[in-house]
């Protein structure tokens, strides 16, 4: 059984990330683009003929990344929160980035997403070979 974030531990991850590293914040939950939040939140979930569209842990993971951040989903925060979401999510399926993964590997893949140099199948592909089952 997969285990979804909701809208609301999206909206908390975005809050926190901002209080902890800063930025701007808009009250009440710092949405530029709501709507964008509200289609990946179905999106993640969904199914064409009765096959999952992002049929892998690491796929689902990805999208929550690629979306939150390409989407601009928060007026501050996207490229702390899409992450952080994608490691939510991880961590709620019994998965995680490798330990082993050079921290600027993880900067600069972030980097890459934020500005429009990764699709959302490298940025799958690059969940698939960075994500590992905790043990």
């Amino acid at each position: 059984m997969v285990h979804y974030l909701e809208k609301e531990d999206v909206i908390f991850i975005n809050q926190r990330t901002v209080a902890k590293h800063g930025g701007n914040f808009v009250p009440p939950h710092n949405f530029l683009h709501e709507e964008n939040l509200d289609y990946l939140l179905e999106a993640v979930q969904a199914e064409l003929f009765g096959e999952p569209l992002y049929p892998t842990i690491s796929d689902k993971a990805a999208l929550y990344c690629f979306s939150i951040i390409g989407n601009h989903i928060f007026t501050d925060g996207n490229k702390r929160t899409g992450l952080e979401a994608a490691l939510a999510f991880l961590r709620l399926n019994g998965m995680r980035l490798n330990r082993n993964l050079p921290h600027n590997d993880l900067y600069n893949f972030i980097i890459k997403v934020a500005s429009g140099q990764s699709s959302l199948e490298e940025c799958r592909e690059w969940f698939k070979a960075n994500s590992i089952k905790v043990l």
